[in-house]
Parts: structure tokens; sequence; C-alpha cells
């Protein structure tokens, strides 16, 4: 916690030198509290970020020590690397062990920088939901000490956390971290209350699939301290903010870590059985352009097993050589929502699924389903617009329509219609499909989402290079605005490779096919991206209206425009 310590005095007995520096911290730890609470004063109530508030609020996922989800502790300490600036009284890596205490004593700090491993036997399991919780000693809710989370089966191979911080800026010595800026670290919670780690989130690594790492039987986990003086990164490569300098006891200070399933005598070894398509079925006609393909209900041999993930394919060839879709969900495990735009109208498809249980055993694929998609009924003219959003638009305001511009009558229920447009560059060689999404349609909605949502289809010149997408927008996003990119499996999230114009009035994408993060929902290298996105507004922001000039069409009064230039 960075409390200043230091050795007896001269002069003392052993028993009145722990005294005297028992004495000297709680002195400074009330001082520190004091000034916390003036800080706190300070702050405007409210969350201000993304994820989950702290410990006793609605929403969020603090875990108490008495709960009684906990069925194990760590059991030993494989080992500790401590950093800078951590006193001896403090290096007491077997506090770590067994239940947490709650309190600021009963502690291992590691130093700036510094590490611990703790093992467990039993050893840990992927279950239901959240599987261990890791304890912090922060004497608040944003005087917030961070940490990141590996784990391994074998000791040797340790795969980390996925997390995110917002926090804007340096964090000084005893300053606040707002937990609604922080997700995926350890510290996000006062003492007493764990923050919770599912190994779910981690079904998708290569170590995992490979079986170098097996979710069902992790026998370590690693804290490692964050450095808060910038130099750390999140991982989407944001800078981790958390308070900096500190001594005496500084960096992560480790309570416990508490265990919520574990394994139950050997590993689970065999694979879940072979899954049924059962939706579309063999043979369907008809189909709508963004179906729900549906499986069996997950199956395996060994007792307890879980279904951890499920691979979805559809091709249109029917050996699967040619993918038009490649998604493995977490989420999505017997049924999965195709994306918008994915699929083309009055087209033939064969589409198999596979399942995998907690320890990453994959099952055969189904027996492949073939299906034809329906006519597109909103699109009668063929040009990839539904005829109703089609609209001619003054985008540069000279009273003419602009030529070389998809113009698009926008939707979105929470405020007056908008229009957006597209036009090819760069590394597009073509576009294929262009529509407005109505939001409200995509709920959960990460915001305020008043100019709606644009999802396009197209092929880049150059498959292997990066498309880059420049946003106009005739009305510039108010500070704090973001971009979030839409999944129908795992819902909105926050587009890491996004970059608004310093006049608020253009956002730059940088969108890739088929690598992962970088906007392509198909999830495979098919020479086509395909991506649903909108801004995101500040709560409190009204949408700001629009500055361009209709020409005709569907369009009325709109509130806000976009132009896109690939």
């Amino acid at each position: 916690m960075g409390f200043l310590t230091g050795p007896a005095g001269r002069g003392f007995s052993a028993a009145a030198g722990a005294a005297a520096e028992e004495d000297k911290f709680m002195r400074k730890k009330r001082i520190i509290l004091m000034v916390a609470a003036c800080l706190l004063a300070a702050v405007p109530a409210g969350r201000a970020g993304s994820f989950a508030p702290a410990a006793g609020q609605p929403g969020t996922t603090a875990v108490s020590m008495n709960s009684p989800d906990f069925v194990g502790w760590a059991t030993g300490v494989a080992s500790v690397t401590y950093g800078a600036n951590v006193d001896k009284q403090w290096r007491t890596p077997d506090k770590a062990l067994g239940p947490a205490s709650g309190t600021s004593y009963d502690v291992v700090s590691l130093g700036d920088g510094g590490s611990i491993t703790l093992s467990f036997s039993p050893a840990i399991k992927n279950g239901p939901g959240w599987d261990l919780a890791v304890f912090e000693n922060s004497f608040s809710d944003t005087f917030l000490e961070l940490g990141y989370v590996e784990v391994s089966s074998d000791g040797v191979n340790f795969i980390r956390f996925p997390n995110r911080s917002l926090t804007p800026g340096p964090v000084g010595s005893y300053g606040q971290v707002d937990p609604t800026d922080i997700d995926g670290l350890a510290g996000k919670y006062r003492q007493g209350y764990g923050a919770p780690f599912d190994l779910s989130d981690l079904a998708l690594f290569p170590e995992v699939l490979a079986g170098v790492v097996n979710l069902s039987s992790i026998r370590y986990v690693r804290i490692v301290d964050v450095l808060g003086d910038g130099s750390a990164r999140d991982s989407t490569g944001a800078v981790i903010y958390d308070p900096y300098p500190s001594s005496g006891s500084a960096g992560f200070d480790l309570d416990a870590i508490g265990v919520r399933y574990q394994a139950d005598g050997a590993a689970a070894a065999n694979p879940p059985a072979k899954p049924a398509a059962l939706f579309p079925a063999d043979g369907a006609t008809n189909v709508a352009l963004s179906p729900v393909l549906t499986s069996s209900a997950f199956s395996d041999p060994d007792p307890g097993d879980i279904h951890l993930l499920s691979t979805w394919q559809v091709s249109t060839a029917a050996d699967f050589s040619t993918l038009v879709l490649d998604r493995s969900s977490g989420a999505a495990l017997t049924a999965f929502p195709v994306p918008g735009l994915v699929l083309s109208p009055g087209q033939g498809y064969y589409w198999r699924v596979r399942h995998y249980d907690g320890a990453a055993h994959a099952s055969d694929f189904s027996d492949p389903a073939a299906f034809v998609t329906a006519a597109d009924a909103l699109d009668a003219n063929h040009n990839g617009v539904p005829d109703v959003q089609e609209t001619a638009y003054d985008w540069d305001g000279d009273g003419l329509a602009d030529p070389g511009v998809t113009s698009v009558t926008g939707v979105s229920s929470q405020g007056a219609p908008l229009v957006l447009g597209l036009a090819p560059g760069g590394n597009a060689a073509s576009i294929e499909a262009v529509q407005s999404l109505d939001p409200a349609g995509l709920s959960p909605l990460p915001g305020n989402m008043g100019s709606g949502v644009l999802g396009f289809r197209l092929r880049p010149a150059d498959p292997a290079a990066f498309v880059t997408v420049v946003i106009r927008l005739s009305a510039p996003a108010p500070a704090g605005s973001k971009w979030y990119m839409y999944d129908p499996s795992e819902g909105w999230s926050e587009y890491g490779h996004a970059v608004f114009g310093a006049d608020g009035k253009s956002v730059t994408l940088t969108l890739s096919d088929g690598v992962p993060g970088y906007g392509d929902t198909d999830g495979t290298t098919n020479g086509v991206i395909v991506d649903p996105g909108g801004p995101v507004y500040p709560a409190s922001v009204t949408v700001p209206a629009s500055g361009a000039k209709g020409i005709g069409g569907s369009g009325g009064c709109f509130i806000d425009s976009i132009f896109f230039r690939l």
C-alpha cells in the first residue's frame, strides 16, 4: 500500500520497536484515510467508466471474502520475486495462503513490478461463471494498486487474463483510480472483496486450444504488480496507471486467492460428443439472411465437464474450403446469430458446428447442413442498399448531390433520422453492401448511440493489408466520444483502433480481413470485411444537429450526418 515504514529505532527492544512501527503505520494510515476522504468529497458522484463499480454498488462484481461460493484457497508459494521499495517486514509470502483476512496487515507486498506465484491443491477448474477471486488490501474504493493475473497448469506456461484500463492520466502516490475504469486486473476492489476471474475468458488462447494450459486443471496463479509510472500496458496497448511512486510496502499487496471450483480427481480426458446441426436443417430454403445457427445440446462422457466454447462455420463449398464465417464463441454455445451482411441473398451455403469441453478438448464437427438464403425483398434493385434507405445527399453544401457517395437514410429510435454516406478508396476495391441499423435492436447498448449504426461489407484490394476507414461527421462528436463495434454473440465493445480527429469531425478506423480485434465480424480471412459500428457519445451529451443538406429521397430532418471514405 505504499506506507512509509522502517526498522525499530536504536535503543528499543524488538517488541517495543514493533509496537512503535505499528503505531507509525496506524498514524500514517489515518492520515491517508483523511486525505482520501477529502479527495473523494471533490469527486462527482456517479459511474464514470465502462466497467463494474465499487463493492456494494449496483452492478458490482466484487466477491465478499465471506462468500459461501469459496471451496478453497491457495495452498503453497511456488515462487516470489520482489520489486523495488518493499521493506523486509512486508516480504511475507505465506500470508497470501489460506482465507482472506480483509485487513491491511495480513498481506505480502510485491514491490514495484514484483510477482508471486501461488500453487493450488486440488487444482482450480473452469466452472459456470467466475472461478477464482483475488484479494488486495486497499483501504478505500479508489486507492487501487493493480496487478495482472496469470494462470498455468504446469507452472511453466502461463497465460494472462485480458484486461483494460481507462484511467486517463498519471495517479499520484495516494491518488485515486475509478474502479469503473478497470477490468480484468486484480486490486479493483477494497479489502475484504475479491476481483473475480472466469477461466472461460481464456478459452480462445492458443495455449488452451493446444492443451498446454488445461482450464480444468489450473495449479498455479501468478500475480504481477502493475508499475504505475506509465510503462505498463493493458491488453489493448493502453497505458495502465495506478498510485505511484510509493515506498515501504510498494506495489500490489496480496491478501489471498479464493477458489470457487476445484478439480475432483483426474482431469477430464474425453472429448465431447459430436453435435448435430439442427437449424437451418439440411435442405432448408428461403432462410433469413441473419439466421440463428442452432446445434444440439452439449454432451460429454466426463462427469461434470462443462461446455467451454463452440466453433461455427459457414461455407459456399461442401468441403468447407472457402469459408464465409468461422467463429469460436464462449457465449453463443448452442445458438449463434450470424452477423448481418455476412450472407448474400439467394445464395446456397453449408454450415457445421463443433463443441469444446472445459479442458478445450474438441468434438468432431457435426455433419454439414445445406441451406439457401431468401431473396432480399428490401433491395429490389440489388445494389446492396435497402431501397427505403437510398437517398441523394449534399455532403459539401453546394446544393447538389455528391457523386460517388452511397448515401443512406439512417435509422435511430434514439432521435431523429440521420444520413450516412460511404465511398470507396484506399485499400477498398469494392463495397458490396451498406445499411443503417437501428441500435435499439442491438441492446443492451453501451451508451448514447443517437447517431445510429452503420453496417457494411467490403472487399480489400489487398486482403493482407490494412484498410483505413475515415468517417466524416457533419457535426463534431462531443469530447469523450468513443467508437463501438457490435458482435451478435459477444455484444458491444469499444474499438481499440479508432481515432477521433482533433476537431471531432472525423473518426479513423483501421480494419483488417480476419485478424482478431480488427473489426471483421466474419472471423475468417476470406477477402471480405464485415463491420457494424457507431459512435457512443457521453451520457450527458445531446446528439449534435446536422450541418449537411438533404437533396431528396426518403430523408427528412436529420440530427447528424456521417461520411465514410474508404
